[in-house]
């Protein structure tokens, strides 16, 4: 985890920015923002939880109102950007359409089977009883 500073002389808080896989091998979903021209830089993570905040020493020079906008710029971008993947991730994960499909082609498999065991067995009570 990182603490400090932003590299290139900037200040940042918070972790690391990763796209790998989390613990257990999950893909990790964030989403980044930017405003200022690049000079504010936001990460947010599950949750809607802020990862991050970068903060070029360029846009030290705006005034504390200013800097306050465009930090909410960068986190509502990341915030935006976060809600995009994470809806992605979910709809490639499970197509409601495609799991009835699935569900049908289970059902119909196995009702054929249950009618050809209840044909045999039906036979087999058939010899049975024909040949007491």
């Amino acid at each position: 985890m990182r603490r400090g500073g932003a590299g290139a002389g900037g200040v940042g808080v918070g972790a690391e920015v990763g796209g790998g896989a989390g613990a257990g091998g999950v893909q990790v979903v964030e989403g980044v923002g930017e405003a200022a021209e690049g000079k504010v830089k936001a990460t947010a993570a599950a949750g809607g939880r802020i990862k991050g905040v970068e903060v070029n020493p360029r846009a030290m020079r705006m005034t504390p109102e200013e800097l306050g906008g465009h930090l909410v710029t960068a986190v509502n971008a990341a915030l935006k950007d976060l809600r995009s993947k994470t809806a992605e991730a979910a709809g490639d994960a499970v197509n409601a359409t495609t799991l009835a499909k699935q569900a049908e082609d289970i059902q119909t498999e196995g009702l054929r089977q249950m009618a050809v065991f209840d044909q045999a067995i039906t036979e087999a009570l058939s010899k049975v009883r024909g040949g007491r």
